[in-house]
């Protein structure tokens, strides 16, 4: 079946939302991190988050990348109350008083009950069971949840999680707005030259389908991010910015017209970036459509909008909001791996999409895979960049928000080349900047569908 036969399936349209653990560490360690000259980021990441590395990227561990979002009966996320929106740490408990460092008295299973003071043993959670030998069995027991809440806490204070998640029994703050430890400040210019696909980095907020949607307009469509200012002082040193917003599905119809100054909110010590910041360094436009976002998602006429607000939502969606454009939504579950390519090059020419794409994952692993080991992360959107052919394989070319983890399954080496508009780009796969080339029959595999809005 040909790409242009193919039928858009509504059903297939997913809300995601994870957050970048890199912007997460950084902000809750209160300070800037340069991952490429860390050791062990992965070992790293485990310490400041307080999770195991395999268990950050899949929501069925409700570990702190997906706080404020639960996984439901069907698999996919939903927002939720979580306990660390109220959790009190028990300042009388020390460290040497944290279970996992007052074992030694635990001679028989039913031990743990005392040790963990639960009542039935039997309910505590296999981690992980291994046959050692004919005689011993290695078993790794989950923590009781409210151990494990514990220990999150100290890391994600009740301030710190309202800075990077909505709690749906609040709601988003459509007044003043400022996280935890930050301030506003204006970081640089709009623009150091123009609009690329890989400015666009996502922060420590859930939403990886938005920044997807950013980096897609801008690889695909890249005259639609623009640069729209006024003055609005006499000294012609301060200044508005316009970002204008579409409805969906309606070609092009105008929803609303955001004005927004060049602040944005920065760790008060660091001055770092919380949330969205460009890859390029000086440069503020990926974070001011954010903080445009924010706005139209509040309703506030506020200049600090409640940028948690944004998390989780639809990645077509949002491009659609974007440009205006009708939104087709296809599930892998219902298109073969030659479908799935195709539909691809037929929104692409010279390799890259001239209509933007996105894609994203399921909410969970599917049976018999993992997202840890193929360095993909669940319930989390990314950006279609083209299509590649190599050594009789097909692939697709996609873009982690994150600025970097890339799938490590499936994926190819070297360099490709796509049509920028007016030249061959050089796309470096080897360079650890989110992009990777990854087989066709792969994705369909690990991933749940792809979408554009044109």
């Amino acid at each position: 079946m040909e790409a242009r036969q193919l039928q858009s399936n509504p059903e297939a349209a997913q809300k995601n939302g994870v957050i970048n653990p890199f912007a997460l560490a950084e902000y809750v360690s209160g300070r800037k991190i340069d991952w490429r000259k860390v050791d062990n980021p992965d070992e790293l990441l485990e310490s400041i988050l307080q999770t195991p590395y395999q268990e950050l990227f899949d929501p069925k561990f409700e570990g702190p990348l997906y706080m404020g979002l639960k996984l439901t009966s069907k698999g996919t996320l939903e927002r939720f109350h979580s306990p660390l929106f109220s959790a009190e740490v028990e300042m009388s408990v020390n460290d040497l008083d944290i279970p996992l460092n007052r074992l030694s008295d635990v001679q028989v299973l039913g031990d743990l009950g005392a040790r963990f003071q639960v009542e039935d043993v039997s309910r505590l959670k296999v981690h992980k069971i291994d046959i050692c030998n004919p005689y011993v069995i290695s078993l790794q027991i989950r923590l009781p949840e409210k151990d494990r809440i514990q220990n999150l806490a100290r890391v994600f204070n009740q301030a710190v999680v309202r800075s990077v998640a909505l709690d749906p029994e609040v709601g988003s703050n459509n007044q003043d707005w400022t996280p935890a430890n930050a301030v506003w400040q204006d970081k640089g210019a709009f623009f150091n030259e123009t609009a690329e696909f890989f400015d666009p980095v996502q922060g420590a907020v859930a939403n990886c389908y938005y920044i997807a949607a950013l980096a897609a307009l801008a690889w695909a469509t890249p005259y639609r991010v623009s640069h729209m200012t006024r003055a609005t002082n006499t000294g012609q040193n301060q200044f508005t910015n316009l970002v204008r917003f579409y409805k969906p599905d309606s070609n092009g119809q105008l929803d609303r017209e955001i004005e927004i100054s060049d602040t944005v909110p920065v760790n008060s010590t660091t001055g770092s970036f919380i949330y969205c910041r460009s890859s390029e360094a000086g440069e503020i436009w990926p974070a001011l459509y954010e903080k445009a976002f924010a706005k139209l998602e509040t309703g506030t006429n506020s200049d600090h909008p409640d940028i948690t607000a944004t998390g989780w939502g639809d990645c077509v969606y949002a491009t659609a909001q974007l440009n205006g454009g009708k939104r087709y939504y296809y599930a892998n579950n219902d298109l073969n791996a030659d479908q799935i390519w195709d539909l691809v090059r037929g929104n692409s020419a010279g390799k890259r999409t001239f209509n933007p794409m996105t894609c994203w994952t399921y909410g969970t692993a599917p049976e018999g895979l993992s997202y840890s080991d193929a360095n993909i992360v669940g319930s989390h959107c990314y950006t279609v960049l083209g299509w590649d052919y190599h050594c009789d394989r097909k692939y697709l070319v996609l873009r982690n928000p994150w600025g970097t983890k890339e799938a490590t399954t499936g994926t190819r080496d070297g360099t490709l080349y796509m049509h920028d508009i007016s030249w061959w780009r050089p796309i470096q796969l080897a360079n650890p900047d989110g992009t990777f080339a990854i087989l066709a029959s792969t994705f369909k595999q690990y991933f749940a569908g792809l979408g554009v809005a044109k």
